[in-house]
């Protein structure tokens, strides 16, 4: 059998995870990883958990972990044809609008035709400017419910139905 990190033949394999990732490796390239037994795979449970100690109930309450791209704003896909339109609506030039937003016309140009995405401080300038909104809310909610089943990734997956 071949390791898989260094391609060393070899008869006996070890199981490790580097970098997230289970490998079949040699002896030699084990050092590189951990073994499979040292770490958990079982999540951590979320949410309320409810104990019985002694006849007595108590309740104690876990935050569900929140994940920073929760929320994270993020530009609307068509973001160049409406900078376009919104500044032919306001009869303004490339060159006018670069002026008062504080870019080249050249870069403006270049993100009208959706060939490149602004920078945070020049999308709040153009917004206030033209008088348009650039940003969607990441507003997608996610259930927390606690479960006995292990995660999959068919959890995440949506399928198309043709």
């Amino acid at each position: 059998m071949q390791c898989e990190l260094c391609g060393k033949e070899d008869k006996k394999l070890t199981t490790v995870r580097i970098e997230g990732v289970e490998m079949q490796v040699c002896s030699e390239c084990s050092k590189y990883g951990v073994i499979p037994k040292t770490y958990s795979k079982k999540p951590k449970p979320r949410g309320i958990i409810k104990t019985k100690p002694s006849n007595k109930k108590t309740t104690s309450y876990i935050r569900p972990r929140r994940d920073i791209f929760d929320n994270l704003k993020t530009i609307v896909e068509d973001y160049g044809n409406i900078i376009k339109e919104a500044r032919e609506k306001k009869g303004m030039s490339i060159k006018d609008l670069a002026k008062k937003v504080g870019i080249k016309e050249s870069t403006l140009h270049k993100i009208e035709r959706n060939e490149l995405e602004p920078e945070e401080k020049y999308i709040s300038k153009l917004e206030r400017e033209l008088n348009i909104v650039l940003y969607e809310e990441g507003d997608q909610e996610y259930n927390n419910t606690i479960s006995n089943e292990e995660i999959t990734l068919g959890h995440f997956i949506k399928v198309k139905k043709k």
